[in-house]
Parts: structure tokens; sequence; C-alpha cells
């Protein structure tokens, strides 16, 4: 981008940071911790994204896992060097260049001078030709379990697409906006993954075998246990269904658990249990199951009451991470702080008395 391009961009960009100043009120946290937003606008993709500090190394001087003001300072040159070579739109040709990095830390309208875990990385990327696949790739993970995964809402304004990315260190990217067989091919592979790596329906397939049922009657039963999968990820996927994760698993091991002394005490008494009823109980763990599944579904964006539908509550509330701005700042009473990546300008807010500068050029 030309000289002139930059200038005009930082200008574009100071205006709407000060029009979502004067129009937002005060909020704590305008952008969720492992939330982003790719904004695909004319030809060029407006990134923002919130980053936990742990994911770049070298820049938490005190060791304490957070990020103060003073050592953000010092280390602006290492961030913006971390964000571009692991924070990346890809095309054909390789990685897009990403113009107008603007940084700045996730404070808190409560606590702005204390040290934070997240700092937020805004910025545009020049497309060549919108029209061709494009992949996000970020590389950028922390340390806790909670800083393991990403989601990110993308938009293409051309013809309203939307979509979800979710991505994680053993997928740190994915492509934008696939075809149908492509997503397909993803869900049954999440599928297989879920049904042959879960040790919930290994245990449960041990339990079964251990009851000694012929394999018509095996056969006959993983069926059940198969359709009361469909049921439960149909009942999330199209009718909201949502049950939180905490109440799944453990409920899941009480099936398992059950089973086996369904059986163990089936065997002990000699009496034989009719098949109607062992497939019933087989059918309402299948239930109980498959609420994983469609837990692991919903975190991929599917579903009504997944992120990738309308929009999550913080990002309904949010007019950066829904689209509707630029750009991703936090408001401290009358001000509002920007920390830009390069330059010696890096503070912007409605406040002058705050600023040693003016905020662009």
């Amino acid at each position: 981008m030309s000289v002139n391009g930059t200038a005009a961009l930082r200008r574009l960009m100071g205006a709407a940071v000060l029009a979502l100043a004067a129009a937002a009120p005060a909020q704590a946290h305008l952008m969720v911790a492992q939330r982003g937003t790719l904004n695909i606008v004319g030809d060029g993709a407006f990134m923002v994204l919130s980053l936990p500090v742990s994911a770049i190394a070298g820049i938490d001087d005190d060791g304490d896992g957070k990020l103060s003001p003073a050592e953000f300072s010092a280390h602006r040159a290492t961030i913006a060097d971390a964000v571009n070579r692991k924070v990346q739109l890809l095309d054909a040709q390789g990685a897009r260049p990403l113009e107008g990095l603007m940084m700045s830390l996730a404070l808190s309208d409560e606590a702005p001078t204390l040290p934070v875990t997240q700092l937020v990385v805004l910025g545009r990327y020049a497309l060549a030709n919108v029209d061709q696949p494009l992949r996000f790739e970020n590389r950028l993970f922390g340390k806790t379990a909670a800083e393991q995964t990403f989601q990110i809402t993308v938009t293409k304004a051309s013809n309203a697409q939307r979509q979800l990315l979710v991505l994680t260190p053993q997928q740190p990217a994915r492509g934008l906006f696939p075809s149908a067989w492509s997503v397909f091919g993803d869900c049954v592979a999440l599928g297989f993954e879920h049904i042959v790596v879960g040790y919930d329906h290994l245990l449960f397939l041990l339990v079964v075998l251990a009851a000694s049922w012929g394999w018509r009657q095996v056969l006959l039963a993983l069926t059940t246990f198969t359709a009361g999968h469909a049921i439960t990820l149909l009942a999330s996927v199209w009718g909201g269904l949502l049950v939180p994760a905490a109440w799944v698993e453990p409920t899941i091991a009480a099936t398992i658990v059950g089973m086996a002394a369904f059986a163990f005490r089936a065997r002990r008494q000699g009496h034989p249990t009719s098949a109607r009823l062992r497939l019933a109980m087989v059918f309402t763990c299948a239930l109980v199951h498959g609420l994983g599944l469609a837990t692991a579904f919903t975190e991929l964006g599917l579903g009504r009451g997944a992120g990738g539908g309308r929009g999550s509550t913080a990002e309904r509330r949010s007019p950066a991470a829904s689209g509707n701005a630029p750009g991703v700042f936090r408001s401290h009473g009358p001000g509002l702080r920007l920390v830009r990546a390069t330059g010696a300008r890096h503070c912007l807010t409605a406040d002058h008395r705050r600023c040693r500068a003016k905020p662009f050029d």
C-alpha cells in the first residue's frame, strides 16, 4: 500500500474509533477473550482478535502471567512481530500482508492500570482476489486450558455469508466458506473421532460385550445406540438443545457404571433380562452419550444454540465483536485508549491531556 493509502487507512480507523467512543457507552469488556472477527469488505479483510499474553514468549518480564502497561510499551515490537508471523490470512500465493496493525491491552473499566492476561490486535489484510479460496491461521495459543480454543466469526459483505471458525493447537488453520462437501467431510471425521477415540463409547462397548450378548444382539444394540446419538444430535443442531458439558460428562460416566451394575446384578441372580428392556436401556444411554457429540458440533458453530448463528450474547452486545465496528477498544470515562503497534504515537483518547502526541498522521 502506498504512503497516501496507509495514511488514509489510519485516518479511517481513527475516525471509526472516535465514532465508537461517542456512540457506545463505557463497557468493561468490548471483546471476549479468545474471540475474534474477520470481516471481508471490498478488497480487504478487517481482523479483530483477542490474544492471550502467555502465547507470546519474552514479554512477561516479571513472570506473573500478565502484561502490564510498562511491559506492553517495552515489547510492542515483539508482539507485532509475533502477530505478523503467526496470525495470517493465506491464499494460493501465500500469506496476505497485514496493514495498519494496531494493538491494545484488554483493560477493564474497574481496573484500567492493572496487568491483563489478554491483548487485542486489529488490522487489515490486503486481498489480491476476494473470490479465491482463503485460509485463516492462528498459532498464538496460551498456556491454560481456556486459552487453547479460538472462536472467530467471519463475514463477507458482498454476499452476506457468515461462518464460525473454531481453532485449536491441533487444528490452527481453517478454510473460509468451504464447500458443503468439505463441511460434510469435517463432520464425518469429527463423528468418527468421537466414536472411536472416545473412552466412554469404548467402555460402553466393553460393558455390552461383557453381558454375554450374542452377535445379533450386539449388532442391534450398536444400531440402537447410534439411533439415540442421532436423535440427540438433531435435537441440538435443529432444536437448539443445549446441556452444559459439566453435566454431560458425569452423566455419561454414570450410565456406564449403571449398565455395568445392571449386567453384574442380572448375571449374579441368574435371571435373564428381556431384550426389549436391555435395548431400552441402551437407547436411554445413547441419548445421554449423544449430548457429548452434540456439544462438539455446537462448538463448531452448528445449530441454533451455537455461536455461529446469530452470535453469542457477548457478541451481540459488542459492536466491535459483531462486525459493526472495525476494531476493539476500551473506554475509560471520557477517553478511549488505543495502542498502535508501530510509531511513537500510541495513545488515542477523547481527553487530549492524556495523550503525549496526536493520534494519527
